[in-house]
């Protein structure tokens, strides 16, 4: 009994850094990892040659029952089995890889050893404990609904409607590579200490030789000049130091779903071909292409579009379980206060097209 209320005591702990975390990894990603795990390191012990009933791990000392009053604490010994560890790795960890099993095993130790350490100092009989449970138990019970719902989602997605999305929207499926010019929209120093008109006036003046600047790049970029050269005049005119290679204007395999709308026309790009002189909250833009392929209807595409597929069935279910939550939940103004305006937060893209910091 105390080794099961220490396990659930531990998951409720381990709890409060998971519900908030990342979604529960996708049948496909678990595949993925265990393909990982079936393969050990050089020298690694080979753990699967070991009994399920042998005792992998024991520590002396903790007991689960109470000794009697002069006892040896020494005498007392608590032992796990390799299949009573496994059941305590399916639960906190599943994946966690065979080298790092070890490390998970001490953990597990050392909150035994502290559980009953706070059970001897009668912990649990503050008045807070109890509630502190069920916390954790009902942190538990959202997380458990979370793995329930992403594998539902999972399961819903069928093989033709991955590949009728593959089919149907074929940009989206399409990479391009290619070197990119950047203006940065850095205010000059002397600037920031000008009284408040003057430095308005100087802002807008340094905004008109930005873009200046970025027209007159853009116009020998376009007459074939190299946009590695043009990149490092763009960053001495803006005080940013010209100490760069190729590799920091490459945008290898670029899609749409790595960019904001701003910088979009990139995709429409044929290879050899320069882009307008696009504009973002940071800077200027100028892309020119490098290559353009389209991605196969392989392993790597499916596994995204299924993704996509939960990732949207989930957000649906976070959704309506929010309008059950708005539409039977009241709130007393007087304590929280006025209810706040929700405003649309739009994601930023998944790639980050190179800023740099002066």
């Amino acid at each position: 009994m105390l080794r099961l209320s220490l396990i659930c005591l531990w998951l409720g702990l381990s709890a409060w850094g998971q519900v908030s975390g990342a979604a529960p990894a996708s049948p496909a990603q678990q595949q993925d990892n265990k393909k990982a795990d079936a393969t050990p390191a050089l020298g690694e012990f080979p753990a699967d040659k070991v009994p399920q009933d042998a005792i992998i791990v024991t520590i002396t000392g903790l007991c689960d029952h109470p000794l009697p009053a002069k006892a040896d604490p020494s005498e007392c010994k608590t032992t796990f089995t390799r299949a009573e560890f496994e059941k305590v790795v399916d639960l906190l960890s599943p994946h966690a890889p065979q080298a790092g099993r070890r490390m998970l095993a001490n953990s597990y130790a050392q909150t035994l050893v502290r559980a009953q350490r706070a059970l001897d100092m009668g912990l649990d009989k503050r008045p807070d404990f109890a509630d502190r449970m069920e916390v954790n138990r009902l942190l538990i019970s959202h997380e458990t609904l979370d793995e329930v719902q992403a594998k539902e989602e999972w399961d819903k997605v069928t093989d033709k409607q991955i590949e009728d999305y593959y089919r149907q929207n074929p940009a989206e499926f399409v990479q391009v590579d290619a070197e990119r010019l950047f203006v940065p929209w850095f205010e000059p120093d002397e600037n920031k200490q000008l009284p408040e008109a003057e430095k308005l006036k100087a802002d807008l003046e340094w905004q008109r030789k930005l873009r200046e600047e970025a027209d007159k790049l853009h116009a020998r970029a376009v007459a074939g000049e190299d946009l590695l050269a043009l990149q490092k005049e763009a960053y001495q005119f803006t005080g940013v130091s010209p100490d760069i290679d190729r590799t920091n204007i490459t945008l290898p395999k670029t899609r749409r779903l790595m960019l904001t709308p701003a910088l979009m026309p990139l995709m429409d790009l044929q290879p050899g071909q320069i882009s307008a002189v696009l504009v973002e909250d940071n800077g200027y833009y100028i892309f020119k292409a490098t290559s353009r392929t389209n991605m196969p209807f392989d392993y790597h595409v499916t596994r995204e579009v299924h993704n996509k597929f939960q990732t949207e069935g989930l957000k649906k279910d976070k959704e309506e379980l929010q309008k059950l939550v708005d539409a039977s939940t009241t709130y007393n103004d007087n304590y929280f206060g006025p209810p706040t305006v929700k405003r649309d937060v739009q994601e930023s893209p998944g790639y980050d097209v190179m800023p740099v910091q002066k």
